[in-house]
């Protein structure tokens, strides 16, 4: 095979005379910044002129200590962004540190009045919010109704009505050859590749909450990861049953970032983008005419809900023009045309963080109405707010493997999670 040709940075447009230079990153690759670029380009040459402003894009790297640092550094060595596209993953480490600077009260409130109230949530701190989010995550049991089919089980006629359900279709659609190999798992896992630990935290906050506790108790001055719950101990038992007990997981045959697209897998539970990163982009024609969503319910099926996990558009505690990076955070995000909405919606398939805004064109009338409908209910959470995540996605992780693996059976998973979780937050909170 031919090694790809690296598509060239989209050419930006020559700042104007008489705009002030103010700097934004993005993490993003090709092509997404080129065509994220196309939209800040057609704002230096219209609206930024008027403004007096000229945004410069930059791709954010991190250097080999992690974002954190990086993010850390740069504002200590004041090359810091004027404007952040930030991961909430990252917001409370460095809120905690002052880097950001609350917009002015109407933006504030035209943010609490137009946008998701747990997204809106997920971006304050000390009472007060602070950017704009950018988009939704929520979450929902993703089917692959072929492949139920062919196990005898008609997923849209007769849903699961509990998560008994979902280990009993787990296993009927689990599939192995004459030699004993698992060639199909009737329950997709995130296991083993960057970055999984988010997934492994976000499929938990949902479903324990769901069986009836928040993951992180904030009430308190240290949050307090709640691992040793009823409810937390259903969701542990539930992981590790359909794994090691029922042999239904991917964990052997691999992760959800391979298993799903490559239509080996029946089951997953999954935030909202990965239809278009692992379906619509990778899998074979006709994966997403399979794809069936189903809320994702309390143990007994007698409610549903959903979860929010976002990224914001935040202003730099240090930039010296903040007025010009709320005119241009306003002009990204307000409407009527929700420009930074429109891209995360139909570049990524991320569900709107606006209210009432439509969902991605790509999703099937099926999945949207399930998105839409799991959103409208009264339980709804919201990924943890608190510092030390990224010290607790490593965690839960590694916890996570050697759950599904049955390295370790729920009680020793248990006591070793409450353990690590309790030194991560006594080291981001410098107390017991």
């Amino acid at each position: 095979q031919p090694t790809p040709t690296d598509i060239p940075l989209f050419t930006p447009v020559p700042q104007a005379s008489g705009t002030t230079k103010l700097l934004m990153r993005v993490h993003w690759s090709q092509p997404y910044y080129n065509d994220f670029q196309t939209i800040i380009s057609d704002y230096n040459a219209t609206q930024g002129v008027q403004d007096k402003t000229y945004i410069a894009l930059e791709r954010f790297v991190a250097n080999q200590a992690g974002p954190i640092a990086t993010f850390i550094a740069d504002y200590q060595a004041g090359t810091q962004e004027d404007v952040y596209h930030l991961d909430d993953n990252y917001f409370p480490d460095l809120a905690s540190r002052k880097f950001f600077q609350a917009p002015p009260k109407e933006i504030q409130d035209y943010i609490k009045q137009n946008f998701l109230e747990k997204c809106v949530q997920s971006g304050i701190w000390e009472n007060q919010v602070m950017g704009y989010p950018t988009e939704n995550q929520p979450h929902i049991l993703f089917v692959n109704k072929a492949l139920l089919k062919e196990a005898g089980i008609d997923v849209v006629a007769q849903p699961p009505k509990s998560w008994d359900d979902l280990r009993r279709m787990a296993k009927a659609a689990t599939k192995k050859d004459g030699s004993g190999q698992k060639t199909q798992a009737g329950w997709i896992t995130p296991f083993g590749y960057t970055g999984y630990g988010q997934r492994v935290i976000s499929q938990r906050v949902l479903w324990q909450f769901m069986a009836g506790s928040p993951l992180v108790d904030t009430s308190g001055p240290v949050p307090k990861w709640d691992v040793t719950s009823d409810a937390a101990r259903q969701w542990t038992e539930f992981l590790y049953n359909i794994h090691k007990v029922d042999g239904s997981g991917s964990q052997d045959i691999g992760g959800d970032d391979v298993v799903w697209f490559q239509r080996k897998g029946a089951m997953i539970t999954h935030d909202a983008y990965g239809l278009v990163f692992r379906v619509v982009r990778r899998g074979p024609p006709g994966l997403l005419e399979e794809q069936h969503a189903i809320p994702i319910m309390s143990p007994d099926g007698s409610k549903t809900g959903n979860t929010s996990r976002n990224y914001h558009f935040l202003v730099s505690q240090k930039s010296k023009y903040p007025e010009l990076a709320w005119k241009f955070s306003r002009w990204m995000n307000e409407g009527p045309d929700f420009r930074m909405q429109k891209f995360q919606t139909e570049q990524f398939g991320f569900v709107p963080s606006v209210k009432n805004y439509p969902m991605p064109s790509v999703y099937p009338e099926q999945i949207k109405t399930a998105f839409t409908e799991s959103l409208k209910q009264p339980n709804q959470t919201l990924f943890p707010v608190v510092k030390g995540v990224p010290r607790a996605v490593t965690i839960m992780g590694d916890k996570h493997d050697a759950l599904v693996l049955g390295q370790l059976n729920p009680k020793e998973f248990t006591e070793q999670l409450d353990t690590e979780l309790k030194a991560a937050m006594k080291e981001s909170y410098d107390s017991l």
